[in-house]
């Protein structure tokens, strides 16, 4: 078992906050999976989001709902392979009705967040939304304010890259495919990830 499959069925009998229940079973009797991520462990891009959703939820998958389905589509449109990209989220367990996690629910998730940096060492991060930007980067600032630039962050005393994205659910609530729609921009972050990472960033 490799180190990173070892990590993530520790993630999988996390009981650090509420949100992992302890029975694996929810209030209405439904089953659950926390949602440790996918890809491979030489990874050299990170997709963070910020958490599960109910499909996600019920498959154990990250990003598989229709916004999963849209950021797969986009990654294809700028180049890049969902294949070859380790893809995780900031919480490994769905906050109820899909609310924005609670700062003592991010901090309860932070240490296995940190735990997979340090298995993949990926050499660019994309923080999808506002949770995993702020987080990553320690600011208040929205996710327009930081978008289309690169970022570095510390880690654990290692320096890395960090471009903040749209989130997809964005998208599907701005659909327009034009020159300067939210999914014109999204685009044009991952096509200079893709850039960035074949050294022409």
């Amino acid at each position: 078992m490799s180190a990173l499959s070892a990590l993530h069925q520790r993630v999988c009998q996390c009981r650090n906050c509420p949100l992992g229940q302890a029975d694996g079973v929810r209030e209405d009797g439904s089953a659950f999976y926390h949602v440790p991520g996918e890809g491979p462990e030489n990874a050299r891009l990170m997709i963070v989001g910020e958490a599960p959703g109910a499909e996600e939820e019920r498959t154990g998958r990250p990003f598989v709902g229709r916004s999963g389905r849209l950021l797969t589509e986009i990654l294809a449109a700028a180049g890049l392979k969902r294949e070859e990209i380790f893809i995780t989220s900031v919480c490994k367990c769905r906050p109820p009705k899909n609310r924005t996690p609670l700062r003592t629910e991010i901090a309860a998730c932070l240490p296995w967040l940190a735990a997979q940096f340090e298995a993949i060492r990926p050499r660019l991060v994309l923080a999808v939304g506002n949770v995993p930007s702020q987080t990553l980067l320690g600011v208040r600032t929205g996710i327009n304010g930081l978008r289309g630039r690169f970022h570095q962050f510390a880690w654990n005393g290692r320096t890395m890259t960090l471009r903040p994205l749209f989130h997809p659910a964005y998208l599907l609530r701005n659909p327009r495919r034009v020159e300067g729609s939210p999914w014109d921009k999204m685009l044009r972050d991952l096509v200079e990830a893709r850039d960035f990472l074949a050294g022409r960033g």
